[in-house]
């Protein structure tokens, strides 16, 4: 390899770098935006101000504020999926306790929650965007519950049993609520207090 080619590469992996800071900063300074001002209200020109960037530079990662705006969601969820996936293993028992801790660990991310919530007001007002959401799930709801019940153990045999699948994404909703209504009784729903709830229902939900 020449001096020259070297020096191409070592140039394109200094702009990719970058590339992805840029791309890093316009994700994190559009989830505050979006959760400061909702989808509706928010402004691509505050987002680019706020990453201190172009709005140009915007259009270079992204098509449009709704293609920013699921990016952002597509990239929290795709974080949270990872980690969990990198903890789970094929002992049922572990794997329940790892995902009871997650799940409360999820607790501490107000900013996840009112982000989930704007989405899901969004896909309403949208709902064709939620075909396009959808692309992100390889797998259906009965592949996923085959897949739970693997790793977490098949659901209790009881005349009302819950499937893995419902008990995980209830959990999920239950907590954004809880996390929602903490804005408005901080004192009531205290982290604690969402904590001891979210722990309650995974046991209820998860115990054999």
């Amino acid at each position: 390899m020449s001096e020259l080619e070297s020096e191409s590469k070592i140039k394109l992996s200094k702009h990719e770098i970058r590339t992805q800071e840029t791309r890093s900063l316009l994700l994190k300074a559009a989830e505050t935006v979006f959760i400061r001002y909702g989808y509706e209200g928010a402004d691509l020109n505050d987002i680019a101000e706020l990453a201190e960037r172009t709005k140009g530079a915007i259009y270079g990662h992204f098509k449009s504020k709704e293609d920013i705006f699921l990016a952002l969601v597509a990239e929290h969820r795709e974080q949270y999926r990872e980690k969990i996936t990198k903890l789970l293993s094929d002992d049922i028992d572990k794997n329940v306790r790892v995902m009871r801790q997650f799940v409360l660990e999820l607790a501490e991310d107000d900013k996840w929650a009112l982000l989930q919530l704007e989405f899901k007001l969004f896909t309403l007002r949208h709902p064709e965007t939620k075909v396009r959401f959808q692309q992100f799930y390889a797998t259906s709801h009965a592949e996923r519950d085959t897949i739970y019940a693997k790793l977490f153990g098949p659901p209790r045999k009881t005349k009302n049993k819950v499937s893995r699948g419902l008990a995980l994404h209830s959990l999920v909703a239950m907590l954004s609520a809880l996390l929602l209504e903490a804005e408005f009784e901080p004192e009531l729903m205290s982290k604690a207090a969402i904590r001891t709830l979210i722990a309650s229902a995974f046991d209820c939900l998860f115990s054999a």
